[in-house]
């Protein structure tokens, strides 16, 4: 059998990320969830956290949200966010044993894995690096220099005071200095740009997937050659920009030239998991028709030439990069072609409970007790929970972390739901979530790394001006 490439199905949702788990913990390799898209990725980035122990195991790949070539200003938190991911994913002992992403977040083009440093640069009280060297350094990064500090990625100077909102950090710094010493970091809040707090030290990581370093127009034209004399005006114009280190909205339009890797070049020699392996085809040929269509579009209207770089690995780069790769690909439905008889060798299945779940929560839990299952119950209403068994007789106290597997016939209650349970298996688990218990689970939504809109622009606002909600439009 070719052990590259292993297929199961019929494996329930809330198995998937108990499976991959231990086989990150068994096999001691580092793996790579591919998503059908950001959502679904928050959520497994949520459960893997809690199988491993802890939100360091585990990273979380976000997309951006513009569309492959359009014109819109980089939105410097989403840019700054990925980077800061792929750096974690980079230190390979770092502890990161996980990689979640949706399967756009791999797609989308990003630095090359050789521009993320192996060490930032860190600042601390007592270094000796003079301010025109921190703000020389933070341009060549990407930051960019704003009045006030609102979001990631930026940067504003006030006399000897520089305030930089670092990638991946969750609050901005505070930078004084002493001569060419620097004297002090103090974290401040960006809302109000008041100080919280010293800080020992602050890492800097690139803040743009997009690093325009100096002589970018001179080594886009030598790539490009005779074509660059034939570029729409738009594209000329943008040219120009790029020179004087200006941006614009020209990073999803030129990203294949700016920054022509992609997620997937970050990934290194890890297995990837591949969830729903169907749905995510399915989702990598709409992104990839729904690119070249707008392609055809610009160049019919004569906005970029003909053979413009692609936004996204082509149809047969991403299948060369599936064949190239160690896949494990599961899914929940019956059968899957490539499947072993019975879809998978671990007989999970969703839990059988009975119609009241709740009303008949005690017998249920003692009847699989007696049976020898390994009962475990997720529940953000342990407490609830704990008093009906209780009533029963069957005391189990909530806990935050579960420190050892429960034993055959053993009861353990967490603090704490997951997304969907399972039974079975050769551990003889019955594993209970808020979904077979109450048929909903409270979506938990990581805090979004997103810009504090800053006071001056509150100001700017009239009545009666359309605004859009930066998280619900």
């Amino acid at each position: 059998r070719d052990l590259r490439h292993v297929t199961y199905a019929a494996v329930p949702h809330g198995a998937k990320t108990y499976l991959a788990a231990a086989l990150a913990r068994a096999s001691g390799e580092r793996l790579v969830w591919i998503a059908r898209d950001a959502e679904i990725a928050d959520r497994v980035a949520e459960e893997l956290a809690a199988w491993l122990g802890g939100a360091e195991h585990v990273v979380t790949l976000e997309p951006r949200t513009a569309l492959a070539y359009e014109r819109s200003e980089l939105v410097r938190d989403e840019s700054a966010a990925r980077v800061a991911s792929l750096a974690a994913w980079r230190q390979a002992g770092g502890g990161a044993r996980i990689l979640v992403a949706s399967l756009q977040a791999l797609f989308q083009r990003t630095l090359a894995p050789d521009d993320i440093p192996s060490e930032p640069l860190r600042l601390a009280p007592g270094l000796r690096m003079g301010p025109e060297r921190v703000l020389s350094d933070l341009v060549a990064m990407g930051y960019e220099h704003v009045p006030e500090v609102g979001g990631r990625g930026e940067f504003a100077r006030r006399g000897g005071i520089v305030d930089v909102f670092p990638a991946g950090q969750p609050m901005p710094v505070r930078i004084e200095w002493f001569g060419d010493e620097i004297d002090s970091l103090r974290a401040f809040d960006p809302a109000d740009q008041r100080g919280t707090g010293a800080v020992e030290s602050a890492a800097l990581l690139p803040a743009s997937e997009f690093l325009l370093a100096a002589g970018v127009r001179a080594s886009l034209v030598e790539r490009m050659k005779r074509s660059v004399e034939r570029l729409p005006e738009g594209l000329q114009a943008d040219l120009g920009r790029f020179e004087d280190g200006a941006l614009g909205d020209a990073a999803e339009l030129w990203g294949g030239y700016l920054a022509p890797h992609t997620g997937l070049d970050h990934v290194g020699p890890a297995i990837w998991l591949v969830d729903e392996p169907e749905e995510v085809a399915t989702v990598a040929e709409f992104l990839q028709s729904q690119a070249e269509e707008r392609r055809g579009e610009l160049e019919r209207a004569g906005e970029i030439p003909a053979r413009w770089a692609s936004a996204y690995p082509t149809p047969p780069e991403w299948k060369a990069a599936l064949n190239e790769a160690r896949t494990l690909e599961f899914t929940w439905e019956s059968e899957l072609e490539g499947a072993p008889p019975g879809g998978n060798p671990f007989g999970w299945h969703e839990p059988v409970l009975p119609p009241a779940p709740i009303g008949d929560l005690a017998a249920t839990v003692r009847r699989w007790r007696v049976d020898g299952a390994r009962v475990v119950l997720a529940s953000d209403q342990s407490a609830r929970l704990s008093e009906i068994l209780e009533d029963d007789g069957q005391g189990a106290a909530p806990l935050t972390d579960l420190e050892e597997a429960v034993p055959a016939g053993g009861l353990a209650l967490i603090e704490r739901s997951l997304n969907g349970g399972f039974a079975g298996g050769p551990e003889g688990l019955q594993f209970v979530t808020d979904r077979e218990l109450f048929g909903t689970v409270r979506v938990r939504r990581p805090k979004a790394m997103r810009r504090v809109v800053p006071r001056d622009l509150l100001e700017r606002l009239e009545p009666g001006e359309v605004v859009v909600h930066v998280d619900h439009g």
